[in-house]
């Protein structure tokens, strides 16, 4: 029996809830467009072996759709949970929909489709963020999105997530899938949220909690903002000047913060049995060097910012984010556990198509990428967004996975009058994913593929061009 779609689109977060259900014109480009491809093999982390394997987000496991994704070279299936809907009262759990999120698992594996699942903590239900410290709030007092919780700085968002988790594992027994994606942000990755309630705060910064300013109800091993009281632009605090080392400073705990909430996640998804891979979804290339550097010697007060894409207010600096949970985790890794895995979410992104026709073109990895000093090297403004993250997760010890940003019509997508359509991206973010040398390419989003004639065997095309042995794989016209 088919599982509706509405059993896991209830409070499904912004990326997900406006997908398209139509191709933007320009298929006919490629299927009118052969890619002849030599995929270079390197080793996997994932369960299907060397080489690039391909996955669907948002998927809904509906029988329907299996089995042609399955025949069409797709491996993998991610499954958005919305917590909200899994747990709507505190220790009350909606049956029906555990039941239809079994029911969604089982279809998945018994077509042979590995399960990558969104835990969904950035759908929370209305009574997580009422919890102390439940909610962010910015500089201005105002309040984050009550369905993306505390989990940074609140002790009692972290008791409620555990709970969440230790009653999912009960229900879905969370060794079965094959992969689980934390993160902290909008759409499950890391970072905090963007969007503030007061219309004061035109960047909302996110520690302005009293657990994050006092201490009171503070999660453990979290520690409190290094200058209590200090706003973003204020040029003093306790009397004194703020200098641009005190700036500095300040934004190293406010991003490693919310990394610290990402290693938590981890080690709590660990201590609970997990064994399998994590998946570490990052949104954009997060603020470069120079950027920082600027944003730092004007006391982050949003006038000298080079980018307005919100990267600096979310908390993302990949250069040192990176490294920090690579060796956070690695200190507690075990042989028999999987790998952790950096996402990046902006395979064939506007930036990859601005880098692609600056002369040389810079857009995709190169092998030397890693050994760069990434922090003072200037050229790398030039980079895409994935080049540039890919670079970091590898020069941090971490694989890479990634994803291509989806329409650039889809709200909240990224993207611009600069992006592929999602007919350029299904030519270009598979030869991206193979000259970087990934191990899976999940593609946004499922119901893109199915909702049009002919695009799933257009898919099913360009598997079949960048994977050394093509064997086995059918070209499926249609899985709608």
């Amino acid at each position: 029996m088919a599982v509706p779609e509405v059993a896991i689109d209830a409070a499904r977060p912004a990326r997900r809830r406006f997908r398209r259900r139509a191709l933007a014109a320009g298929l006919a480009l490629l299927a009118a467009t052969t890619v002849l491809v030599t995929a270079t093999r390197s080793q996997s982390a994932m369960d299907d072996g060397p080489g690039l394997n391909f996955g669907v987000l948002g998927s809904t496991c509906d029988p329907d759709r299996v089995a042609a994704l399955r025949a069409s070279g797709v491996r993998y299936a991610e499954v958005e949970l919305t917590w909200g809907a899994f747990e709507p009262a505190p220790g009350r759990y909606d049956r029906v929909y555990q039941d239809r999120v079994r029911q969604m698992l089982d279809t998945c594996a018994q077509a042979g489709l590995s399960v990558v699942l969104t835990l969904g903590l950035h759908a929370a239900p209305p009574w997580v963020g009422e919890l102390a410290a439940g909610t962010y709030r910015d500089q201005a007092g105002g309040l984050g999105p009550a369905d993306v919780p505390n989990v940074v700085f609140s002790a009692a968002v972290r008791d409620a997530v555990r709970g969440y988790l230790a009653e999912l594992d009960r229900v879905v027994l969370l060794n079965s899938v094959a992969a689980i994606r934390v993160g902290t942000g909008y759409n499950g990755e890391l970072g905090y949220p963007t969007e503030s309630t007061s219309p004061a705060t035109a960047r909302p910064f996110w520690a302005f909690d009293e657990a994050a300013q006092t201490g009171a109800g503070l999660a453990e091993d979290v520690s409190v903002s290094p200058m209590p009281g200090w706003t973003p632009g204020s040029p003093t605090w306790n009397g004194r000047d703020v200098r641009p080392e005190d700036v500095r400073t300040w934004f190293r705990w406010y991003s490693q913060s919310v990394a610290d909430a990402v290693i938590w996640l981890a080690q709590t998804l660990r201590d609970q049995g997990f064994e399998r891979d994590i998946h570490l979804p990052l949104a954009g290339r997060g603020a470069l060097p120079r950027d920082l550097t600027a944003a730092v010697a004007a006391r982050l007060d949003g006038r000298t910012m080079a980018t307005d894409d919100g990267s600096l207010e979310a908390g993302l600096y990949y250069p040192e984010q990176l490294h920090h949970i690579a060796q956070r985790l690695a200190q507690s890794q075990s042989p028999r556990q999987g790998a952790v895995l950096a996402d990046t979410a902006s395979v064939d992104d506007a930036t990859a198509v601005t880098a692609r026709r600056r002369s040389p073109a810079e857009d995709s990895c190169r092998p030397e990428d890693s050994d760069r000093d990434l922090e003072s090297d200037p050229e790398v403004v030039r980079w895409s967004s994935f080049r540039w993250t890919i670079a970091n997760a590898r020069s941090a010890g971490l694989d890479v996975i990634g994803e291509n940003p989806g329409s650039p019509d889809t709200p909240r997508t990224g993207g611009n009058a600069l992006t592929d359509s999602l007919a350029e991206q299904m030519l270009q973010a598979p030869q991206y994913a193979r000259d970087c040398g990934l191990s899976l390419l999940m593609w946004a989003f499922e119901d893109d593929l199915c909702s049009a004639p002919a695009t799933l065997g257009m898919f099913a095309t360009q598997i079949r061009a960048v994977k050394d042995d093509p064997s086995g794989i059918s070209v499926e016209e249609s899985c709608a």
